[in-house]
């Protein structure tokens, strides 16, 4: 049975708990893969070639899913998995890049190695996807059999094994400087001892069981005299009540011997269920054993951060040098020498923990264009740059401001607000950088973040602080913005609804509702307009919403062909009911033009069910054909060859140009509801809907108002030459079959 089948069923509540989340952890004894394909004879081919594969000592078990969105749901719950096989192609056509992007940026998981897979090499260009995307490799399916699947797999688990040490490495060292600052504490050796097997247990993460044993030697503060055999001055778990006993009084002859053992050849001694760490004569005028019981084989990283710990405490905790060292390890950037993403977050957290955290602010700066200069003039010339921006911002920010390199070309200052904030940001970048004897203009994408939101915590603050820089960067080099926590709560709520996508097609809970068109002066129905409507578990979601989110995305495609097919279906149902003279209207994003097929895509629906182009009319926006008016201009021209007509939606809000609209292939003009709404209140208003009459009757065009809601707003348009209208004076968008109903009975 795959171990996907264990994902299948459970409720959120389940999946999210922290059982569920535990039991899904820490497994040692094998390297997790996860497998993410629809393509269930691809699946099974792969579970038959690793099947008895043993890598690096370990043997490989096989995570198989078989979508973007049950991905997804998997990796939110399980983050213990080496490597990740995703196809590029699944729901849609970049589903595994979307879920690499959201497994990166959303989840954190910065570890797990991806396999980017395709059997289509011209949906994701390998070039583009490499440089873009933090892959391991990238394969054609075909190619698997003659590289080697062992082998690709081989390495990415290397890649992962290594980032895992590096991880764990890095998390002891932040766990032994926090150690040595508490242990430094300590005014007495039995203190220390105790808090010495406190902190070991933490660092390789066992129960508290363990003895410190001071070796013969002179007067260490235990008693007046001296010691003459080896003596217990520290003690946790089942050895507490041996403290100040004698070596020789423990039950436990094993760990006499292995404490002996340490003391007499000093030096450590490892077993496969504990660990004695001898610590030389230090400060302290003595030798010291420390037995702890691990339980369990120790891991070389484990073992390693022993040995500094060791080191460290051996010299009593005082050894400035040392744990200055670490310091810098774990709270220093290795490329400048300044204070990197760790430092940043302890300065953060130490400013919060005060009451003045409403006087600081947090700045974050991105350069323009750096990964260009990188490319062009190669990385030396790259940290150069870097080293130049750290100088330039150290002399405009001065201590106790705190500057940090978060990664890359990232940089943050924090400190006092009238010190540190957007303006001082941005002035330190008008003078030129000097760099290897040559001065550059250099620009960068600012934000500001003020510290005193007792609702976050350092780390969430900094997430929102990076959040709204790429906001600024999506307005282009020198943008700057400043945080805005509705947007953050606008960002949660569009992944959610990006990751509702996928299920809402196989779902089917898209459907199109049917408003209808109709002559004001006479009361015929002209045509009627298609409405696209989401309705999923959680209710109804408005399209003002989730259109705009679509049309970010490539959903906004499907969402295009679903409303084609269902329009199309629509008039099959018309014309089984004898109206075989109804128009309909569907809205096309200017997205969807992107795609060159677009139109005919259209027409070979009209096609399969048998109906002629004429029935449809194509309505874009004014924005949408300004934006690439020679594309859209053509693509509408082959509609209306076809018998089609094309209707310019939400006319008068936009920047169009007469003399563009001159040469548009369109056939009708549609007033927008926000001047509609406004005909009896507003001279603006009532002068630009006159101008849209006038002007359709130049072109020899029709205009139609939508959003008519009064008799009184349906009188002025007739009477200033605009008969045909929608809106709710006559009907609401109604499903097909209620439509039907309503043409019925009139």
């Amino acid at each position: 049975m795959d171990r996907a089948e264990n994902y299948h069923g459970i409720d959120d509540e389940m999946l999210f708990s922290p059982e569920t989340q535990e039991g899904n952890q820490g497994r040692r004894d094998v390297w997790r893969v996860l497998a993410v394909d629809d393509d269930k004879d691809f699946q099974n081919s792969l579970n038959f070639a690793l099947r008895d594969a043993v890598i690096l000592d370990k043997p490989i078990e096989v995570v198989n899913v078989y979508s973007m969105a049950e991905a997804s749901k998997v990796l939110s719950v399980d983050h213990d998995f080496a490597v990740a096989f995703i196809d590029v192609m699944m729901e849609t056509e970049d589903a595994g890049l979307r879920l690499m992007n959201a497994v990166r940026d959303i989840l954190g998981l910065s570890e797990t190695r991806f396999i980017l897979l395709t059997g289509q090499p011209g949906i994701a260009p390998a070039k583009f996807v490499m440089q873009d995307f933090d892959l391991t490799d990238y394969c054609l399916k075909s190619d698997l059999a003659s590289r080697g699947i062992v082998n690709i797999l081989t390495g990415a688990i290397r890649n992962y094994h290594q980032l895992k040490t590096i991880s764990a490495a890095h998390r002891g060292l932040h766990l032994i400087i926090e150690s040595s600052n508490r242990l430094q504490a300590m005014k007495t050796l039995p203190d220390l001892a105790s808090a010495t097997l406190d902190e070991l247990a933490k660092l390789i993460n066992v129960p508290c069981e363990g003895l410190v044993c001071a070796s013969k030697t002179t007067d260490i503060g235990l008693t007046n005299g001296s010691v003459f055999e080896p003596i217990t001055i520290g003690a946790s778990g089942k050895y507490k009540s041996y403290v100040n006993k004698g070596l020789s009084e423990l039950p436990d002859g094993y760990i006499q011997s292995l404490i002996e053992k340490s003391l007499r050849e000093k030096h450590s001694v490892e077993t496969e269920n504990s660990q004695v760490l001898f610590f030389a004569q230090s400060t302290s005028q003595a030798e010291f054993a420390v037995y702890v019981a691990t339980g369990r084989h120790l891991e070389d990283t484990e073992k390693e951060l022993l040995h500094v710990f060791a080191a460290n405490a051996s010299k009593g905790f005082g050894n400035v040098a040392l744990v200055s060292k670490l310091d810098r390890v774990a709270y220093e950037d290795d490329l400048l020498g300044i204070s990197n993403r760790s430092a940043l977050l302890r300065e953060m957290f130490r400013i919060r923990t005060c009451s003045k955290a409403d006087f600081f602010n947090l700045v974050m700066i991105d350069i323009d264009g750096f990964s260009v200069l990188n490319n062009l003039f190669g990385s030396t010339f790259g940290n150069f740059v870097l080293q130049a921006v750290s100088d330039r911002l150290h002399k405009v920010f001065q201590r106790p401001a705190v500057v940090a390199r978060i990664q890359s070309d990232l940089f943050a200052v924090v400190g006092f607000k009238e010190i540190v904030n957007l303006a001082a940001a941005k002035d330190a970048f008008n003078e030129k950088f000097i760099i290897e004897q040559t001065s550059h203009n250099l620009s960068a994408c600012f934000t500001e973040v003020s510290l005193d939101n007792k609702s976050r915590d350092a780390a969430d603050l900094l997430r929102a602080a990076e959040s709204a820089l790429r906001r600024a960067k999506l307005h282009g080099p020198g943008s700057c913005s400043f945080h805005d926590s509705k947007l953050d709560q606008e960002a949660v709520n569009r992944f959610r609804i990006m990751q509702d996508f996928s299920d809402a097609f196989s779902q089917n809970e898209f459907e199109l509702h049917f408003q209808p068109q109709l002559n004001m002066a006479t009361g015929a129905l002209m045509g009627v307009e298609a409405l696209i409507r989401w309705n999923n578990l959680n209710g109804s979601v408005s399209p003002d919403y989730f259109i705009p989110i679509a049309e970010q995305s490539v959903y906004i495609h499907e969402l295009g062909r679903l409303v084609a097919c269902k329009t199309c279906e629509f008039i099959q149902q018309l014309d089984a009911k004898g109206y075989t003279d109804i128009t309909v209207s569907i809205n096309y994003s200017v997205r969807q033009f992107e795609h060159s097929n677009v139109i005919s895509a259209l027409h070979e629906q009209c096609a399969l069910a048998g109906i002629s182009p004429s029935r449809i009319c194509v309505e874009v926006t004014e924005t949408a054909i300004m934006t690439s008016h020679n594309r859209v201009s053509t693509l509408l021209e082959q509609h209306r060859k076809a018998g089609g007509s094309v209707s310019i939606d939400d006319f008068g809000t936009g920047m169009s140009s007469l003399e563009y609209l001159f040469e548009l292939p369109v056939d009708q003009l549609k007033i927008d509801q926000v001047f509609v709404t406004k005909l009896t209140a507003d001279d603006k208003s009532v002068a630009l809907s006159n101008m849209i009459i006038e002007l359709s009757k130049r072109l020899g065009i029709s205009v139609i108002a939508e959003g008519v809601e009064t008799k009184e707003q349906a009188d002025w348009l007739v009477k200033h030459g605009c008969e045909l209208g929608q809106g709710w004076l006559y009907s609401k968008a109604l499903p097909p079959e209620a439509l039907i109903d309503w043409l019925a009975q009139r």
